[in-house]
């Protein structure tokens, strides 16, 4: 079985962070119900995770938990947007939902808000799955660009920097490291979250290639998911499912409500974070 990384945790500067991690994601107060998790979100998890589009919305009220903040780049976002080459770094164009106008989201921007709020910052990548063979080349490459000029920025002490890489690209990690990346995030297994042998096969080539250096997994959340990723030789991974499933009036454990109230979607919620915690304290 493949090893995990050093069981010391990610020192950060806004503390440690166990190894291995589950990181819940929050959209701080989009939803009602992330407005309802947000003051327990520091009793329940190491860490969470929120995108800089989240932090950049308009009508944001409430500030981020007290407790180091994993912060994605929100390239995601290129499955409903555009994504764009200026000079040799890609930005991305999308619809938020709190404005009428499209937002710009550059490397630049991204940087800046994660200077401002991270613990842990993940470069600017922009999926590709679905799109045809010239369109994912195209931001394969942007991708790269990106990763690399982040990874060359003066960063804040304590601050640290992990490259977004896809799934099928993951034998440049050696180069990001070499670049001066502290860890790498490997995106794009959610389509095959239950296709177990692909997800631990990725994860195991993606720990040859890392050595000892962290390893996150972007959107496996179920504790069976995680639990195949860190045995394979993850170190974290994040997931905005507890809180859909919760959402839905279902926990992890069994429980469904056909009409759940507020309150009773906040219990879910926070069952399914136990479940995701506890996932990754059962790994070995």
């Amino acid at each position: 079985m493949p090893s995990t990384a050093s069981p010391e945790p990610l020192r950060t500067r806004h503390g440690p962070i166990p190894l291995p991690y589950y990181a819940p994601v929050t959209t701080l107060d989009r939803f009602d119900l992330d407005s309802l998790l947000l003051p327990y979100l520091p009793r329940l998890a190491p860490c969470a995770l929120i995108s800089v589009p989240e932090l950049l919305r308009a009508d944001r009220r409430s500030a981020p938990p007290r407790l180091p903040m994993l912060v994605d780049s929100g390239g995601f976002l290129a499955f409903r947007g555009t994504v764009h080459a200026t000079g040799t770094l890609g930005t991305l164009r999308y619809a938020p939902d709190d404005r009428p106008d499209p937002v710009i989201l550059s490397p630049q921007q991204v940087w800046a808000t994660q200077c401002q709020y991270a613990a842990v910052a993940f470069t600017l990548d922009f999926p590709y799955g679905g799109t045809d063979p010239e369109e994912q080349r195209r931001r394969a490459a942007l991708s790269h660009a990106n990763t690399l000029w982040a990874l060359a920025q003066s960063r804040p002490a304590g601050l640290l920097v992990f490259a977004s890489v896809q799934h099928d690209a993951l034998d440049r990690i050696p180069e990001y490291l070499a670049a001066g990346a502290d860890g790498v995030a490997i995106g794009g297994l959610v389509p095959f979250a239950r296709d177990h042998d692909r997800v631990r096969s990725a994860v195991t080539h993606a720990r040859r290639l890392a050595g000892t250096a962290p390893i996150h997994v972007f959107g496996l959340g179920h504790p069976t998911n995680v639990r195949v990723a860190l045995e394979a030789g993850a170190s974290g991974v994040d997931s905005s499912s507890a809180l859909r499933a919760a959402a839905d009036g279902r926990s992890w454990d069994g429980e469904h409500l056909a009409d759940a109230t507020p309150v009773e979607r906040l219990r879910l919620a926070m069952t399914n974070i136990n479940l995701g915690v506890q996932s990754t304290q059962a790994a070995p």
